[in-house]
């Protein structure tokens, strides 16, 4: 056995002579290797693909980081952003909701003619040709699609009045309320002709807006039939229906209504406000439809608040149970004359 070596301070780090012999002893007895040809070209490739590799892992690395960032930076700026009122949302679903129960109720009540009775309803009989009219006005101004059914019922109810029109271009019986009925009738085939324009029907339609002319007062209002005295809510109808027919190509309407309007602006004072709507004052349908749309005309914030409070307060009435579901109870001062169909046909055109 070898004996241990000790350290010697005085040694280098060079083998002693017999370990060098022993090394070139070694080195000669490893056998020659000749490089391939192709090593230089194998080791780059092997290197490039590997940069490649870092590269991709660095590509994903920020990537990622970029949609982290983003992340934040959008959930940073949403929490800037003003959000929508859900109150307003809230409310334009139950007004949706509320007007397409209206209009079942109605798909529900209509009479094999095409007609709505009022008798049936709490209201006067004389006023059929009205009382289905504005059912009709109802169904043509909802918004969104109709139903097959409603769609039908609304077809059916369009015969009825326009068989219900004399060759003169009168609807209904004469009597003291035949100039409410030829405003309103005459308003809602112009609503069914602005969505399915029919020669026939606007034949009738031209009929219907010469006996509006001239019953036209000099002054520019209307009055009930059989009176001289200007009446102002038949005004009212009866400028509407001008306004509707000059929207749809009725030029010679347009001199008619601006004396209309000269008219009621010097009776501003009685016209129907959103006042008159407040918690507490007594329900009034046709108070309610002309604040509404008087409201919906000027466009401005004040105006909006206003109309959602006053719909906020109507669907608030509407029956939500029974027989009478999707209607309004006839509680205002029209109600031995309209009714129900009057009182929810008003409503409905309210919310629009």
């Amino acid at each position: 056995m070898n004996e241990p070596t000790t350290h010697d301070p005085n040694r280098t780090d060079a083998p002693a002579p017999q370990d060098q012999q022993w090394l070139r002893e070694r080195l000669s007895a490893v056998p020659d290797v000749v490089p391939s040809a192709d090593l230089t070209h194998r080791v780059m490739t092997a290197v490039k693909r590997e940069q490649v590799h870092e590269s991709r892992i660095r590509w994903f690395q920020r990537a990622a980081a970029a949609v982290v960032l983003i992340g934040f930076s959008a959930w940073g700026i949403s929490s800037w952003i003003p959000q929508r009122d859900t109150t307003v949302i809230t409310l334009i679903e139950k007004k949706e909701s509320g007007v397409q129960e209206a209009l079942d109720w109605f798909c529900r009540t209509q009479e094999q003619d095409g007609s709505w009775n009022p008798a049936r309803w709490g209201g006067d009989p004389r006023f059929e040709v009205a009382l289905t009219a504005l059912p009709l006005l109802a169904m043509r101004s909802a918004e969104g699609e109709r139903t097959p059914l409603q769609q039908e019922v609304a077809l059916k109810a369009q015969e009825y009045l326009l068989s219900h029109c004399d060759e003169r271009g009168r609807f209904g019986p004469a009597f003291y309320g035949s100039s409410y009925t030829q405003g309103i009738t005459t308003l809602a085939l112009l609503a069914s002709y602005q969505q399915q324009p029919d020669a026939r029907l606007k034949r009738v339609l031209q009929r219907a807006l010469d006996v509006i002319i001239s019953q036209q007062q000099p002054t520019g209002a209307w009055s009930v039939a059989g009176s001289a005295q200007t009446d102002l809510t038949v005004t009212l109808w009866q400028r509407e229906a001008l306004q509707r027919a000059a929207q749809l190509g009725w030029e010679e309407v347009q001199p008619h209504i601006s004396l209309a309007t000269k008219w009621l602006n010097s009776h501003a004072k009685d016209l129907p406000h959103h006042g008159a709507l407040s918690p507490g004052k007594d329900l009034d349908f046709f108070s309610l439809y002309v604040a509404t749309t008087r409201l919906r005309e000027s466009g401005d914030d004040r105006a909006h608040e206003q109309l959602t409070s006053i719909k906020q307060n109507l669907l608030e009435k509407q029956v939500q149970d029974g027989v009478d579901s999707g209607s309004w109870s006839p509680d205002d001062r029209w109600a031995s004359v309209g009714g129900r169909l009057y009182s929810t046909a008003m409503a409905s055109l309210a919310l629009r």
